[in-house]
């Protein structure tokens, strides 16, 4: 009796430690090595179809603040504005694979990418909505003139050299330029006691008018439809120096300007990214390393963005790494408490995410993350990450080092080629 007893003894000890065996250490790789072959990208599997086009489209969430005293704020007055939205949009991606690397580990990819207005989803909100908004097309062009005046002057010069050479102007722009040499001024310090300058910057003046259809403000009336993808029109039918003035905004560069079929150009948030786009993306494929999978590896064949300021003996600064993924996709394994990263186009850099709660999804358990202050509130010298000030525009409210105050970001290196 004894002896059987020990022996049912024996068998349930065993069973009890295969059982947790099985529990704690067979199953759970089981699992992980499941999840490790479900996520990997190879030719053929079925995350290289969910890697190509996404199942289901994103939700892409626009809000703007709407200007109610445009008219007051030109005679004085503190600008007045509404908050109006989320216009939604669905944003349906597909990859265009260029090609893998010979070992398999990374895959090479242009994003298209297409949008939706969701009219259901935005209601009561709809995209013929009028709005008043900066003219950010116009305050963007003054900017870069108040800056960068000598080059502006002098593109302008060696286009129109023939034709401005044989009128008195042409003596007008060259003594501006030997004036703005050396330290910078403000046009209109330049021009006060200048009868002759004075007399350049007002045709200069009515040349602008016709650039920018004749503004009557800083602000800009028009709808929600055309300040975000269908463009607002400017540089129609001009002639002279406002063709040039056309010429040299349309060699700029900017993601937000582009040329229509009339030889007009058009002004608009977001119609860039509708369609293919340009940047040719690598990214690891999880072979060899689940936890590294959709890591992206290079941007246009390098490692780092030439964007934001490098270190004084020209290192790469932490601005210019690419981190993370491009947020369509993340790694699996995320543990509680854990941070990661994503990089977006969009702004031309990584932005870390933090651990914030334990969320439920339709009974599915997960992680909710958020940005932090480092995001565009924390920057400048005494936060380590002053690469981010790259001090662009002038006549700004910002902080003696060049840095913007919390809450902004200076993109002009971003928006530009």
């Amino acid at each position: 009796m004894f002896h059987w007893s020990l022996i049912v003894s024996l068998l349930g000890l065993l069973t009890a430690a295969l059982g947790a065996y099985c529990g704690w250490f067979l199953f759970p790789n089981i699992v992980d090595k499941k999840v490790e072959e479900s996520v990997i990208i190879a030719d053929g599997s079925e995350q290289y179809k969910r890697f190509v086009q996404l199942p289901q489209p994103l939700t892409f969430k626009v809000y703007i603040f709407n200007v109610t005293n445009a008219h007051k704020i030109q005679q004085g007055a503190i600008p007045i504005v509404e908050e109006i939205g989320p216009y939604v949009y669905r944003q349906y991606r597909r990859k265009k694979v260029k090609h893998f690397s010979r070992d398999g580990s990374k895959i090479s990819y242009v994003q298209d990418q297409h949008f939706e207005f969701d009219e259901e989803a935005s209601a009561p909100y709809t995209q013929s909505d009028h709005i008043v908004v900066l003219n950010m097309h116009m305050n963007a062009f003054l900017q870069v003139f108040e800056r960068e005046i000598t080059d502006i002057f002098q593109g302008f010069a060696n286009r129109l050299n023939h034709r401005l050479n044989r009128t008195p102007g042409v003596r007008v722009l060259k003594r501006l330029m030997e004036r703005i040499r050396g330290k910078r001024k403000s046009v209109l310090t330049i021009a006060e006691n200048d009868p002759g300058l004075s007399l350049l910057l007002v045709h200069l003046n009515a040349n602008l008018k016709a650039v920018f259809n004749d503004p009557k403000s800083m602000f800009l009336a028009t709808t929600v439809r055309e300040f975000l993808f269908d463009g607002v029109r400017f540089c129609i039918n001009t002639n002279g120096i406002a063709k040039a003035i056309c010429n040299q905004i349309k060699e700029g560069g900017s993601k937000t300007i582009r040329e229509l079929s009339d030889g007009s150009l058009a002004f608009s948030f977001f119609n860039h990214k509708n369609g293919t786009g340009n940047e040719v993306y690598e990214v690891h494929t999880g072979k060899g390393d689940a936890q590294r999978v959709l890591e992206i590896q290079k941007l246009d064949d390098s490692h780092n963005l030439q964007v934001w300021l490098n270190g004084s003996e020209g290192e790469t600064s932490m601005c210019n790494q690419i981190n993370g993924t491009d947020a369509s996709s993340y790694p699996p394994f995320r543990k509680r408490g854990d941070s990661m990263y994503i990089f977006s186009a969009d702004i031309c850099r990584s932005v870390q995410l933090f651990y914030q709660s334990d969320i439920q999804y339709q009974g599915i358990p997960g992680f909710r993350y958020s940005i932090g202050e480092n995001f565009i509130n924390d920057i400048g010298p005494e936060h380590d990450n002053e690469c981010f000030c790259v001090d662009k525009l002038a006549n700004v409210i910002k902080r003696k080092n060049g840095c913007l105050y919390a809450g902004a970001l200076d993109l002009t290196t971003c928006l530009g080629k």
